[in-house]
């Protein structure tokens, strides 16, 4: 099954399973955005994805209403 996973930038990471879609994942966080991620991080980020049955994500951190 192909796997995919969209950057709000316009990057479509793809890949045959899990692990290959997080060194996608990975390799595109660093190249284009310059954010170190770890294995687990890049798992992290496509299981939080599928439960949210999204294929889209965004690098940008979120940002907090100050109070």
């Amino acid at each position: 099954m192909n796997r995919t996973l969209t950057c709000d930038c316009g990057f479509i990471a793809q890949a045959h399973d899990d692990d290959g879609l997080a060194n996608e994942v990975r390799r595109h966080a660093w190249e284009a955005h310059r954010m170190p991620l770890s294995n687990d991080e890049a798992l992290l980020i496509l299981f939080h994805a599928q439960l949210a049955g999204v294929t889209s994500i965004s690098w940008r951190p979120l940002e907090t209403e100050e109070q």
